[in-house]
């Protein structure tokens, strides 16, 4: 049976939450062996099928929203005095039936076999149901030293929020410009395929003198027409050649090249500068000493240039130079940004300052995302636009050509 329960704990402190056991009595035992006093203790009426499935439901549609879930719920139960493994136990039986669930109850097990809650999570980081990055592992870490475990989660909580905003952001950014872009290719392609073959078969068999534009718009016709089966399949081919490409080459390699590119590479390089800059910050708040900081910031960022001068970074602090000296030296941030650090190492609030670097680098990022979004858009409209352009006008001329037949 599930009792829903009202306790205080030794400090007096009133708690609520909801247990399982088969009476009331095993109930305040089980309360009791935890040093809890139970206030009021009342049966909990059975889940219903429909809320049966909604349990069952994965929350947030991904592993990634479901796990940033997750964390958020577990600092919120921290945060609110319940314990580890009740926190756990919680969490468990919300999400039952779904993948999540083999890897919560593994963690949970190996929390009451006695093992640190960091090494439980590191165990199950790698499982596709609960995708961890290595940086939550280390504040993790730093909380449980610390013994502020309910703030590190929260912390990793909000960085893992903001990697799924830039990605959600940037998703939705470029949903219209796809969009466009693909009615227009598709408007081309329709062209080419059925109306142009019309007035292809219209000056078939007479002698007309076509100008250069209509003899190329009418013979792209004709082609794509008589050949558009195996056009498809070159289309097919491309795509699958283009996945295998994209497999050997790496995610890492693909953007790293993107990144060199005149407009899309200045986004690219401040939406790196944003994250980076907000994970070092989060560490060093969360008193992740800032060799390790560096170490897990340059092992999450998916450009290899910014990781490997991060690593130079880490080899020059431990040969005691500044932080801010070998920003400067590796190129990492503009000048506003580094006298912010350089005030955040005189001061001793170096995570705080880089917390605003990150801030003012996201806003940028927010910026030229507009930007790039904003010369997609007339860029697409204007080539699509002149494609139709050309095609309607070597039509008329050809039609214009009509009056020059000669018999």
């Amino acid at each position: 049976m599930h009792f829903d329960y009202t306790v205080l704990d030794i400090s007096g402190r009133q708690l609520n939450g909801h247990i399982e056991a088969a009476t009331e009595s095993e109930a305040v035992q089980q309360l009791s062996a935890k040093g809890l006093t139970a206030v009021a203790l009342r049966a909990a009426a059975a889940p219903t099928s429909r809320t049966k499935s909604m349990l069952r439901r994965p929350k947030g549609g991904s592993p990634r929203i479901a796990t940033v879930l997750l964390i958020r719920e577990l600092a919120s139960l921290l945060q609110a005095g319940v314990t580890l493994e009740e926190s756990l136990r919680t969490l468990l039986d919300g999400r039952r039936g779904i993948p999540l669930e083999a890897s919560l109850s593994a963690v949970l097990t190996a929390v009451l076999s006695g093992e640190r809650f960091s090494l439980a999570l590191q165990a199950n980081a790698n499982d596709q149901a609960l995708p961890l990055p290595s940086y939550v592992i280390a504040l993790v870490t730093a909380g449980e030293s610390t013994g502020d475990l309910a703030a590190a989660l929260g912390r990793a909580a909000d960085q893992l929020e903001f990697d799924e905003q830039i990605r959600s952001e940037t998703s939705e950014a470029l949903i219209y410009p796809v969009i466009l872009v693909t009615a227009g290719a598709s408007a081309v392609l329709f062209v080419f395929s059925f109306v142009v073959p019309r007035f292809s078969t219209l000056l078939a068999g007479k002698k007309v003198e076509l100008p250069w534009l209509s003899s190329a718009v009418l013979s792209t016709g004709e082609f794509v027409n008589r050949h558009g089966v195996l056009l498809m399949f070159m289309a097919v081919g491309l795509l699958i050649g283009g996945l295998f490409v994209r497999k050997a080459l790496g995610p890492a390699r693909i953007r790293s090249a993107m990144a060199r590119l005149p407009v899309l590479g200045a986004w690219l390089q401040q939406q790196e500068l944003s994250r980076w800059t907000g994970m070092l910050a989060l560490m060093l708040q969360s008193r992740v000493p800032i060799l390790t900081a560096l170490d897990l910031t340059a092992g999450a960022v998916s450009l290899p240039e910014v990781a490997t001068r991060l690593r130079t970074t880490m080899g020059d602090i431990g040969r005691g130079e500044s932080l801010s000296h070998s920003l400067n030296e590796q190129g990492l941030l503009p000048a506003s940004a580094l006298s912010m650090v350089r005030v955040g190492e005189r001061t001793g609030q170096l995570g705080q300052m880089m917390s605003h670097v990150a801030s003012y680098a996201l806003e940028q990022n927010r910026r030229q995302r507009r930007r790039l979004v904003a010369l997609i858009e007339p860029a697409a409209i204007i080539v699509l636009g002149g494609i139709i352009a050309l095609v309607i006008v070597g039509v008329v001329l050809a039609l214009t050509s009509l009056s020059e037949v000669k018999f």
